[in-house]
C-alpha cells in the first residue's frame, strides 16, 4: 500500500505487500544485536505515542504516565514480549492488554503506599473508573496515532517530491467549509505563487488519495493478515472508513 514513484507516476503496493509489526516484533526479539535494536527502535517510535496519550487519560497524570511509559519501553526491551502470537489476535489487543495490567498494577502499588489499615482488611481493589471505560480511551488514542502518523507520511511525501499534498490537505482540513476559490487565494499567499481554484481541486484529490494509502498502511501494518475483510473492519472498528473507502476498493483489484 506504500507509494513509490516510477516514470513519474505513484504506484500502490498491494495489501499483501505490507511488512506487519508482527514481522518486526519478531525480529525485536531474534537474531544479530543490531537487528534487534533497530526492530524494538521502530516499534517504540511508532506506538509510544498512543500508549502515552493512554496512559494519560487512564490516570489524569503526566509523571504516572511517563513513569509507566517508560516502564512498558523496558518491558519490552528486555523481552516481555517475545512469546507474542498473533494468532490470538490484532496486535492493538496485545498492547492494550499489557497497558490494562501495567495500570492496575500502579493502581495497586498506589494504594498499599497509603495509610495501612487493620491487618484483618481485604486487599483494596482499583476502582478507578478510567480503567473500566478503557476500551474507548484506548480506541481514541490508536485512532489518533494512526491519523497523526499518516499525516506525518503525507508532510514527508510533499518534502521529497515537491508537491503540495500536505499543505492543500492541511489547509482544507482547518476550513473545511471554504470553496476552492477561497482556498486558492489564500493558499497562493501561503505558498508564495498564484494558485487558481482548478488546482486547490486537483490537489486536494490527490491528496487525499494519497493520504487515504498511507493510512491503509498503518492500520494494516498492525494486523496479522491485512486482507481487504480484515481492513474493512479494522477501519469501521476504529471510525476511519470514511477516509479509506475508495482506497480499499482499489485494492480489492486484482494483482496486475
Amino acid at each position: 500500500m506504500q507509494q513509490q514513484k516510477a516514470n513519474g507516476e505513484y504506484q500502490v503496493r498491494h495489501i499483501s505487500q505490507i511488512e506487519t509489526v508482527w514481522t518486526v516484533l519478531k525480529q525485536a526479539h531474534g537474531g544479530q544485536p543490531e537487528e534487534i535494536n533497530l526492530a524494538q527502535q521502530m516499534i517504540l517510535q511508532r506506538y509510544q505515542p498512543a500508549v502515552f496519550r493512554y496512559l494519560m487519560a487512564c490516570l489524569r497524570d503526566a509523571d504516572a504516565a511517563d513513569e509507566l511509559n517508560q516502564e512498558f519501553a523496558l518491558r519490552f526491551v528486555r523481552g516481555d514480549f517475545r512469546n507474542a502470537n498473533p494468532e490470538k489476535g490484532r496486535f492493538r489487543d496485545l498492547l492494550k492488554s499489557a497497558l490494562y495490567h501495567l495500570i492496575v498494577d500502579y493502581h495497586k502499588r498506589k494504594q498499599r503506599g497509603m495509610a495501612q489499615l487493620s491487618p484483618d482488611s481485604p486487599e483494596p481493589v482499583v476502582t478507578d473508573s478510567s480503567v473500566y471505560d478503557s476500551d474507548r480511551q484506548f480506541l481514541d488514542s490508536w485512532r489518533t496515532s494512526l491519523l497523526n502518523k499518516a499525516w506525518e507520511m503525507l508532510a514527508e511525501d510533499e518534502r521529497q517530491n515537491e508537491q503540495p499534498v500536505h499543505a492543500v490537505l492541511k489547509f482544507r482540513a482547518a476550513q473545511p467549509d471554504w470553496k476552492a476559490a477561497q482556498m486558492a487565494e489564500s493558499l497562493s499567499e501561503q505558498l508564495g505563487k498564484k494558485v487558481s481554484a482548478d488546482w486547490v481541486r486537483k490537489w486536494l484529490h490527490i491528496a487525499r488519495e494519497r493520504f487515504a494509502h498511507y493510512l491503509l498502511q498503518e492500520v494494516g501494518a498492525s494486523l496479522r493478515d491485512p486482507d481487504a475483510e480484515s481492513l474493512e473492519q479494522e477501519l469501521i472498528d476504529l471510525e476511519l472508513y470514511q477516509y479509506c473507502k475508495v482506497a480499499l476498493d482499489r485494492m480489492r483489484e486484482p494483482v496486475a
